[in-house]
This record gives C-alpha cells, structure tokens and sequence, in this order.
C-alpha cells in the first residue's frame, strides 16, 4: 500500500477455523501482532492516526468481554468529521452477537458503539426488570468510565414520553438517556452523551458521544433576553390561523382556530448583534396529495348493500373522457404524449370526493428525452384539482432565464384567475422571506396561495403553482381546499396576549448552536425558541395543542395522599410511574371497589392494547371528577376496546359494575393468550376450599390464574364472587407484566 490511497483504508482481520483451537489470549496476540504489521503501511495524506490499532483494541476490551466473538474486522475512515476507528466483532453461530464501536483514532475517544446481544428480552415480561432510575445510573456510570471530564460538563435531560405510554413499546425494551453538556450554564445543542440501556438486563446497547473541542464564544456582552424577545415579536411571533386536525382512522376532521409560532425550528437571534440567523430551509409549502390511484374488485355475486351504494354514487361520476377534457382545457398534452394510467377512487384525505387520477408519457423511447403529465380531476365537479408537468429538456444546460420572480408571479395569478375564478378571490399570496434566497438564476419560481377565512388564514388550504423562468408556462398546480365549516373568532384571544403568555410558558433559551455557512461554520451562541411539545395553541385560551387538536394536559404531580402506609402503596406507585394509573387527583382510594372499565383500561395500557386515548377522547381517571354522562360514555368506550382485544365478551361486563376475582382471572389468563386452553373445564383443579361455587365457564381461567401466581387465595378460598378492590387490581396487574411468557 502506497501514499496515493487517500480516502478509503480497509483492513479485516478475521478468525479461521484453526485459530478457534487456541485460547482466547492467544488468538488476540496474533491478531495483534497482525494488526501491528500493518502500520508502517497506513501511509495516509497526513500523518498516522495518533490512536493505534493496538490501543483501540485494548480500549474496547476495557470495557467489553471480546472474547465470546468468533469474528471481527477494524477499518479505517477519514472524512470531514475526522478520522475514525471502526471495529466489529460478531458470532458465526446461534444466538448471533455483535458488537460494532467507532473510536476516534486521534484522541482515542469511543464516539459510538452498538451492542447487540442476540436474544429478545422483551418477550420475557411486559415489566422491565430494571428501573428507569437504576438505567440512568448505570448510563452515568459508563459514560464517567468512558469521557469523565467531559461527562461532568453534562447535565440529565429526561426524555418526554406521549402521555398516553403504550408500554409493550416503550417501558419493555429500553431506556433512552440523554446527558446534555452545558458550557456556562447554556446548553450546547447536539453535543453531549446519548445512551441506551436495555431494560431487562441492564447492558449498555448504544452509546454515542458527539462533542465539539472548538473554543465557545464567551457569554459576556449579549443582549438581553428581553431584547431578544422583540426581536423575535417582530421577525417571526405568533400568527392566528385555521388548523385543521384529521383522524385518519375514523377519516372525521375538526377545524380550530389556533396561535401557531412561525418557523419554531428554524429561527435564532445571535446574541451578540440581534441579527436573525437560520440554519437552513425549514420553509415548506403547503402539503398537497400526490396523483394516486385505486382499484375495486368486480362483484362476482349478489350486491351487498354497501356495495349498491358504491356503485349507484359512482354513476353519478364524470367518465374519464370529460375527465380528460377538463386537464386539456388547461394543459397542452404534446402529439408524442401516450395515456398510460387513469383511475378512479376515492380521495383518502377527503372523505366522499371522487377523484380520476390520470397520466401520459412522451413516447419517443429515448433514455434522455423523458416526459410525463399526471393530473387530477373532481369526479363530481369536473374541477381540476392539480397537474405537473416533467420534460428532460427543460434541464438542459442551454436555459435561458426569460422571467423574473415579478413575472412569474403574474403569470401564475392569472393562471389561478382563470382555473379557480371564485376561489382566488379568497386567496393570498405568501411571502416566501422565511424560505432559502431565490438564487439569481433559477430555472423555475414556486407559488404558494393561502387560503383566507375571515380574514384568517387556513394554513392546510390553498394553491401552490410553478412557473417556468424561460417559457413562462405553468408546470405544475395543486389545490387542497375543504368544505368544512370554521369557528368564529369572537372570543380569542388577542395577538398580544397570546405572545406574552407564550413568551411566559415557552419564550427563549440562550444556547450553543452549530451553523453551517459558506465562509466560517462553527458555533454561534444564540436566542432560540425553548424546547416545547407544541408550538400550536388553542386560540381561546392558549392551552397547547397535540398533532389530533387535544390539548395537552400538564403531567401531574404521580402520587396519592392516601396510599402512604397502605400495603399496596409500591403497586399502586409502580403504576402511577408507569403510566398505567392516571394520578389527576389527590385521592387513589386504595379500599373502594374497582369498576369494570377502570380495570379494563388498567389491562389495556399495561398490554399496549389501549387506545390512543387522546383521539377517541378517553378521559377516564382515577381520582378525578368528570361529569356523570361524560363518564359513562368514556367508560362503554374501554368496554368495547377491551371486547375488541378479546378481553372480554360482549355483554360479560357492565361498564361502571364491580369485577369479581372470577372474571378478573378470566380477563389476567385472555391477555395473555391462554383463553383456548382455559376453556377446558374438565382438566383443571382448583386448589381452594370453595372451587365448586367458582362458574364452571370460568374455571380454567381461576386454575390458571392461580397456579400462575396472579391471583393468591384469602384463608384457603378462592371466593370467586368477591368484588376486587383497586389496591387489590393494582398488584394483580404488577404480578401479571412480571409474569414470564
């Protein structure tokens, strides 16, 4: 190997069958001595790494056993972000482990590693084995091992978690750590110590470390917080607009009025000058839905109801011939142009609108002249939805720039003038400041039209249209407007109350930042909006708001006042910590029955199996008053998701009605799959003095439950009548996620 082989250096170094035979020591000895033989060849354009083969093996071996791994391989990398060890042990054979670290080979530094261990932990039991607590010390530990001096310039940061926790998701796989580093009391965005560790085990199964060593700018002499708030107030702030909230799975949308922070990812105020900054385009245009397409299957047999509807409202359709019409009303479709696509189907995003979906090629069967038109038409209004237009030619090196940003602008109004006369009218044009500089030269100008509802704008509704800089034609169009209806504004409130009460709850954050620009990148100490879970705020009383258009309830203090002492205190916490009980009041009431729909929704978050709560409104709390008939309606809603689970039956259970410890063993042995079984009766023995009272349905399930440890007897009874207390339901369900599978 020579000094002219720059970019990619590999070595592997791999262990033959008839290495196996020796001992571990033995083998690394050779593959050292190997590995060392290699260095005077490692001639890179510079100088050799400072940190050696030799001594990043023996780094990783600090802190790793090696020796379980039949294979490995070391290679080298040199990129912008500097020059890197990489390292990968893996097994040949059953359970397969691998180990894969990247160390910094100029101060030897481990920056990444993933640990994979070959087995699914998960399976085991739905409750982690180690706590989030224990996690967190065991982070804190390896990462002082690995980086001290850095790690002490780190603080904890907790990662939010949705506040409705599917835990078969979540809490039975891993941890997340995150360990920000501060400078001076200012965080530093992207440095600091990301860890994961596995919850049933305890190992560390991904690290990385991303730290920068260039000198930080000092905080002495910036402006002042409050300075950077009137900037921002008058640069960005907030804007009051129409937000609409789509469930995808019920396919039902509400529209709200909402105070939404412009660009709250995207926008800085350097602490030194007041100047805005941007780390890049953050500016999208409004979504619009791509050209589709759908298919139905020909009846074979008699029409169901729902399929006579189908077809009677498809015959009241445009056919695909006028569809065609409409798209040559306004686009020219070129001789050489061939129809290979048109479909009818529903629009997904817009329940009940039909949509023919069509498009041509060029036909000339050249690789470097392609074309393409697809377009989309209203089945039911002939209005033309959206079109776009592609032509190799038109990125040809010999364009030539015929229209400015004024020009374009023109052309694409009076486009919309003519395809959207009455809509237009009700449009406005935004202004494209917050987007990347439109460069001198460019080959095409993008439009984007918002729609206005009482003065308001909509932000999901509108056009956007794209104009051609040298032929002046429209090449592409799209349309995204509801018929829906708006609230009023009356009531909301007003555009400087709702700043000063986002700049109270949220506001700014002095912080490190890296930006990347054509002459100098680097760090810039900043003023950027604080970390939040919604920038989106309801407009009538600024609570925030998540992606459904919920308010986002603050996380409640998670104790009771009245389980201290009781003997179910550590269940119950266990629980409360977890998610699984909703502590939105002061009392648990540890002794008072249990109600069918409180235990079901118990079971429900405890298997992942609980809706998302938050869309289908599900308000139901421990501890919290909710007026009766909202109660009752929330509570037949769990009912039906636990029937849907196969948690119960239809029927089998009243809503607001006690759980007895017969059917709460029904439901212990259905969530974990054993209903089948439990359903013959006959082979089963109850090991408890009253067996015989116990439903002859229900017997396999108390044998099982029993015999499982889930539920214990009471002075030699199983008293299956018995109704369950809450205290009591909380540590059946504890007994239940530690339950082996």
């Amino acid at each position: 190997m020579n000094g002219s082989r720059k970019a990619h250096l590999k070595y592997h170094i791999r262990e033959g069958k008839h290495v196996k035979r020796f001992k571990a020591p033995f083998v690394w000895a050779l593959i050292l001595l190997f590995i060392l033989s290699t260095v005077p060849a490692l001639a890179l354009a510079g100088e050799n790494p400072k940190f050696s083969q030799e001594q990043t093996v023996e780094l990783v071996k600090k802190f790793f056993d090696t020796s379980i791994y039949d294979k490995f391989s070391i290679d080298f990398r040199e990129t912008p972000e500097g020059r890197m060890w990489n390292l990968n042990w893996s097994t040949s054979k059953e359970p397969y482990k691998r180990l894969y670290v990247t160390v910094d080979a100029e101060r030897g530094y481990i920056i990444q590693l993933s640990n994979y261990s070959g087995e699914d932990t998960r399976k085991s039991t739905l409750l982690p084995k180690i706590s989030e607590e224990d996690a967190k010390k065991i982070a804190q530990e390896f990462a002082a091992k690995l980086q001290p001096q850095e790690f002490a310039m780190t603080v904890y940061r907790r990662q939010d978690v949705p506040p409705v926790r599917p835990l078969i998701d979540i809490y039975t796989r891993h941890y997340n750590l995150y360990f920000q580093r501060m400078y001076e009391g200012i965080p530093v965005i992207d440095n600091g110590f990301n860890i994961t560790v596995d919850a049933f085990t305890g190992e560390i199964i991904n690290y990385n470390f991303r730290w920068t060593f260039e000198e930080l700018p000092s905080p002495e002499k910036i402006i002042s917080k409050e300075d950077a708030e009137k900037v921002f107030l008058e640069k960005s702030g907030l804007t009051l607009m129409y937000r609409r909230f789509y469930n995808y799975e019920t396919r039902e949308q509400k529209v709200k009025l909402v105070y939404q922070v412009n660009n709250p990812h995207n926008f800085y105020v350097d602490a030194f000058t007041g100047e805005v900054l941007s780390r890049g385009s953050y500016g999208y245009p409004i979504y619009f839905d791509g050209a589709g397409a759908g298919a139905a299957k020909q009846a074979e047999s008699e029409l169901t109801p729902q399929e006579q509807k189908e077809l009677e409202a498809t015959k009241k359709l445009i056919p695909k011939e006028k569809a065609v019409e409409v798209v040559k009303k306004y686009v020219e479709i070129p001789g050489d142009y061939e129809q290979r696509y048109a479909g009818l189907y529903e629009d997904y995003d817009n329940p009940g609108r039909r949509v023919w979906s069509i498009s041509w090629e060029k036909t000339s069967g050249k690789p470097d002249d392609y074309g393409s038109i697809s377009a989309r038409v209203d089945a039911s209004t002939s209005e033309l939805l959206s079109f776009d237009i592609y032509d190799s030619s038109r990125y040809r090196n010999d364009f030539k720039q015929n229209l400015d940003r004024e020009d374009a602008a023109k052309k694409a109004g009076d486009f919309l003038k003519k395809v959207q006369p009455e809509k237009y009218l009700t449009v406005k044009l935004e202004n494209p400041e917050n987007s990347q500089p439109v460069p001198e030269k460019t080959r095409e100008f993008v439009f984007n039209y918002t729609r206005q509802v009482n003065g308001i704008p909509f932000l999901d509704n509108g056009f956007s249209v794209t104009v051609d800089a040298q032929s002046g034609k429209i090449v592409s169009y799209y349309s995204r407007w509801y018929d829906t209806t708006f609230p009023e504004p009356e009531g909301v409130v007003d555009e400087g109350q709702a700043e000063k009460l986002f700049l109270e709850k949220v506001g700014l954050q002095l912080a490190y930042m890296r930006f990347v620009e054509p002459e100098k990148s680097g760090y810039r100490l900043v003023y950027s909006i604080s970390p939040s879970p919604s920038y989106t705020f309801d407009a009538f009383d600024m609570k925030p708001l998540d992606y459904a258009g919920n308010p986002i309830e603050e996380k409640p203090k998670p104790e009771f006042t009245d389980i201290k002492g009781h003997w179910a205190e550590k269940n119950v916490q266990l629980l409360v910590n977890m998610g699984i009980i909703d502590s939105q009041g002061e009392k648990f009431g540890p002794d008072e029955k249990i109600t069918a729909a409180e235990f079901l929704k118990m079971m429900l978050t405890a298997t992942g199996n609980y809706p998302v709560g938050k869309e289908l409104g599900i308000i139901l709390k421990f501890g919290t008053s909710v007026p009766p008939e909202k109660d009752g309606e929330e509570a037949e809603r769990i009912i039906d998701a636990a029937v849907r689970a196969g948690f119960v039956k239809k029927g089998e259970v009243e809503a607001e009605g006690p759980i007895t410890r017969e059917l709460m063993a029904a439901i212990l042995v259905r969530a974990m799959g054993y209903d089948r079984v439990a359903s013959l009766q006959e082979i089963y023995v109850i090991k408890a003095g009253d067996a015989a009272s116990v439903n002859p349905a229900y017997r396999g399930h108390a044998a099982i439950a029993m015999g499982l440890g889930l539920i214990k007897g009471i002075s030699g009874r199983f008293l299956p009548q018995a109704p369950v207390t809450r205290a009591q339901a909380a540590t059946v369900v504890v007994r239940f996620m530690s339950t082996e599978r």
